[in-house]
């Protein structure tokens, strides 16, 4: 490839990576917020750092894919070190806020409709952060308390799942009049 496009895909690159610390940094607040009001929190609060969640990993594939195409160079080693720091907080930022609000919402005798399909897609996440985590190059860089999170996480993840059927609050949902025919 010529130095152009490489110059071209460590610009990308570098731009992304900017664009991914400012994800990290709304992640950061996200989990703060709901750090301190999790006895609150319904699944409609915990939608804005999902979709943060799921802006970070968009980005995050968009950046791999540049990575791929760097040829060898100092400068690409420095960037993927940035990428794989950004990477593993967010790893710590999802493992820690998830298990927080899936206690919490573990233990509420009643979910809003939807909330099955969001764990569900919560489930996905966390067998996401699973693979990472065994991946070498982030495995020594976090420590047995954020993988026992991670399990304890898909645990209670998984009964609230299972459990959803029972927990779901139908009455809350607006009944419809059934239209009136009128005869003649």
């Amino acid at each position: 490839m010529n130095q152009v496009t490489q110059r071209k895909y460590r610009d990308e690159v570098e731009t992304f990576l900017s664009r991914l610390e400012t994800q990290a940094r709304k992640l950061v607040a996200l989990a703060d917020v709901i750090e301190k009001t999790v006895d609150t929190t319904e699944v409609t609060g915990y939608r804005p750092f999902r979709e943060e969640v799921d802006n970070f990993k968009a980005l995050s594939l968009v950046i791999t894919d540049r990575l791929a195409k760097l040829e060898k160079h100092p400068k690409k080693d420095e960037l993927e070190e940035q990428f794989h720091k950004l990477q593993i907080l967010m790893l710590r930022i999802v493992i820690k806020t998830s298990l927080k609000f899936f206690f919490v919402m573990s233990a509420k005798p009643v979910l809003p409709l939807g909330a099955r399909e969001m764990f569900q897609s919560e489930l996905r996440t966390l067998y996401e952060a699973e693979r990472m985590i065994s991946h070498p190059r982030y495995v020594s860089h976090l420590d047995e308390f954020a993988k026992d999170d991670l399990e304890v996480a898909k645990e209670i993840l998984q009964e609230i799942i299972e459990n959803a059927p029972a927990l779901l609050n139908f009455s809350k949902r607006k009944k419809r009049k059934a239209p009136s025919r009128n005869a003649g």
